[in-house]
C-alpha cells in the first residue's frame, strides 16, 4: 500500500480541522482594538457600533449597507479601513467573492497600506481565493503575505491554507514542509497557538504512517508535557501502527514503532506504586502499552500485559473489565463473563455479564442475570434493574412476563409506555391504549404518546380513530418530530394531505 495514499484517509479529517481553522478566522483578523475605539468619535462610534451589532447577529445584508454608510459619512476616519475590510467580508459571507476581494480586501490594501487592516486584507484575499477553488491565485496570494508579514499572524494562517492545499494537490513534499515550519519554527505566540500544535499533530501523524517513531515523538513533544505524552502517542500513533502492520509490506515497520512507542511508554510508568494517585498514573500507562499491542494486532502480548498487570497489582475490577473486554475481541464470550464474575463489585459484574447477553441478543439469559440483580442490589440502583429485567422480557418476546416486571418498577411514565407497547404487541389494544392515554397526561410525553395511540388504533383496525389521532398530533403539536412523522404517515398509508400542519420549520 502507498503510505501518502493512506494519509489521504488517515489524515483527512485532521487536514480540514487545520484548514477550516484558518480559512475560518476571525478574532485579531477582524476585530478593532479598543485603543482604537477610543479615537473614533461619538458619531462614528455609534455608526460603527450598530454595523457591528448586525455583523454579529449574521445579518450579512443590514451589516454590508450600514458599514457602506459608515464609509459614506466618515472616509477620512481612522476607522474607515476597518469599515472596508468588515464590508468585504460580509461580501463573502453572501458569496459575492469576487466583489469582495476586488472592491473590498483589494481597497483596503490599496488605499490603506500601512493599516493593520491590510495586513489582515492581504491574508483574507487568499482566503477567499482558496474558497473560490483557485489554488492558483490563493497560492501567489499567500506567497505575498509570507513575503511581506512574514512574523505576523497572518504568516501562520497562509501556511495553514498552503498545508491544506498541498493535501488538495496530492503534495506530500510540501504539505509536510509547511508542517515542520509551523512545529519547530514558528513562535507560538498572538494567536499561533492553536495552528502549531494542529501542524505538530499533523506532522507526527504523518511520521507515524511512514514509520518513523523518532520524529513522530518529537513533534509530539513541541505540544504536550512529557506527562501528556504518553496517553497522545498512544493516540496518534495507533492509526499508523494498525495501518502498517495489516500490510505484509510494512508490518515490520509497523511492529517496531509499536516496540518503540511501548519502550517509551513503559520506561515512564512510575514504580513507587505505595500513593493511589501514583498506581493510577502506572495503571493506565500499562493500559495504553496493552493498546499498542492490540493496534499492532498482536493480541497475545496486550493478554500478556494484562496478566503481568493482575500479578502485579491483584485482580482489581479496573484490570479485569480490560482483560473481559480482550477476551470479547477474540469471541471468547464465555471467558469474559467468567472474568467479570471475578469483579470485587459483583453488582457492576453482574450488569457486564448481563449487558454481554444483550450484545449477543441473548435476552433469556440477560433477564436471568437482572432477575439476580434485583435481589442483590437494594441500593439505589435497585429500580433500575428492575425496568431493565422488564427491557430483557420484553426483547425476548416475553410480552406477558415483561408487563409483571414492568409493574415492579417505579419509573412513571417509562413503566406504563413500556407496558403499552408489551399489550400492543399481544394485541391488547384497549389495555395499551388505556395506559398511552396516561402517558399523554405528562406535557413532554404528550406528542409521541398521541402518535403512539394513533398506531395502535392503526393496528387494531379502527382506521377512523386512527386518523384522528394522527391529525390530533399534528394540530395541537405542529412543530415537533412526531407531528413530521404523522404528516408522512397520514399522507403514505391514507393518502391525506390537509393535515393542519406536521411540518418542521425550515
Amino acid at each position: 500500500m502507498n503510505l501518502r495514499a493512506a494519509l489521504g484517509g488517515g489524515l483527512l479529517a485532521l487536514a480540514c480541522i487545520a484548514g477550516l481553522a484558518a480559512s475560518a478566522v476571525a478574532g485579531p483578523l477582524d476585530e478593532l482594538p479598543l485603543n482604537r475605539w477610543k479615537d473614533l468619535r461619538e458619531t462614528e462610534r455609534y455608526q460603527l457600533e450598530i454595523a457591528e451589532k448586525y455583523f454579529r447577529e449574521q445579518n450579512w445584508k443590514v451589516a454590508l449597507a450600514e458599514y457602506e454608510k459608515f464609509l459614506t459619512l466618515h472616509e477620512k476616519s481612522t476607522g474607515a479601513p476597518y469599515a472596508q475590510l468588515k464590508w468585504a467580508l460580509c461580501q463573502v459571507h453572501l458569496r459575492k467573492l469576487n466583489t469582495a476581494i476586488k472592491e473590498g480586501f483589494k481597497s483596503v490594501v490599496d488605499y490603506w497600506p500601512d493599516s493593520p487592516e491590510a495586513t489582515s486584507a492581504a491574508y483574507f484575499i487568499g482566503s477567499t481565493c482558496k474558497d473560490m477553488a483557485d489554488l492558483k491565485l490563493a497560492k501567489k496570494a499567500y506567497a505575498d503575505v509570507l513575503v511581506k508579514h512574514p512574523k505576523h499572524l497572518v504568516a501562520v494562517l497562509a501556511k495553514v491554507d498552503l498545508a491544506d492545499i498541498a493535501r488538495v494537490e496530492n503534495d506530500t513534499p510540501r504539505r509536510v514542509a509547511l508542517w515542520k515550519e509551523l512545529t519547530f519554527e514558528t513562535d507560538r505566540k498572538d494567536g499561533a497557538l492553536p495552528y502549531c500544535q494542529n501542524a505538530s499533530v499533523g506532522l507526527a501523524t504523518h511520521f507515524f504512517y511512514e514509520g518513523n517513531f523518532a520524529d513522530g515523538l518529537k513533534a509530539l513533544a513541541t505540544t504536550y508535557s512529557p506527562e501528556q505524552l504518553p496517553y497522545h502517542l498512544l493516540y496518534y500513533s495507533q492509526g499508523g501502527i494498525s495501518q502498517l502492520t495489516g500490510d505484509p509490506k510494512t508490518k515490520a515497520q509497523g511492529e517496531k514503532v509499536a516496540d518503540q512507542a511501548v519502550a517509551f511508554i513503559r520506561e515512564k510508568v512510575p514504580t513507587d506504586l505505595k500513593v493511589e494517585a501514583v498506581r493510577a498514573v502506572a495503571k493506565t500507562y500499562e493500559f495504553y502499552i496493552a493498546d499498542l499491542q492490540m493496534a499492532a494486532r498482536r493480541p497475545d502480548k496486550a493478554r500478556e500485559a494484562y496478566d503481568q498487570m493482575l500479578i502485579k497489582y491483584g485482580a482489581e475490577d479496573d484490570i479485569l473489565g480490560r482483560l473481559a473486554q480482550w477476551f470479547k475481541t477474540q469471541s471468547k464470550r464465555d471467558e469474559a463473563r467468567q472474568t467479570y464474575a471475578r469483579y470485587k463489585n459483583q453488582v457492576d459484574g453482574l450488569y457486564q455479564i448481563a449487558y454481554s447477553w444483550r450484545e449477543q441478543q441473548n435476552y433469556d439469559s440477560e433477564a436471568t442475570v437482572y432477575r439476580e440483580l434485583t435481589i442483590k442490589d437494594t441500593g439505589k440502583d435497585a429500580n433500575r434493574w428492575q425496568g431493565s429485567l422488564g427491557h430483557a422480557l420484553r426483547d425476548g418476546g416475553k410480552y406477558k412476563e415483561a408487563i409483571a416486571a414492568y409493574r415492579l418498577w417505579d419509573s412513571f411514565p417509562d413503566t406504563y409506555w413500556h407496558m403499552a407497547i408489551c399489550h400492543r404487541a399481544l394485541g391488547e389494544f384497549k389495555e395499551a391504549l388505556a395506559l398511552f392515554s396516561q402517558v399523554a397526561s405528562e406535557p413532554s410525553w404528550t406528542p409521541q404518546a398521541l402518535l403512539q395511540i394513533g398506531y395502535t388504533y392503526e393496528q387494531a383496525k379502527e382506521k377512523e380513530k386512527a386518523i384522528r389521532s394522527l391529525q390530533l398530533v399534528c394540530k395541537k403539536f405542529p412543530k415537533t418530530g412526531q407531528a413530521s412523522e404523522a404528516h408522512a404517515h397520514l399522507q403514505n398509508v391514507y393518502k391525506i394531505t390537509a393535515t393542519l400542519g406536521g411540518a418542521k420549520d425550515e
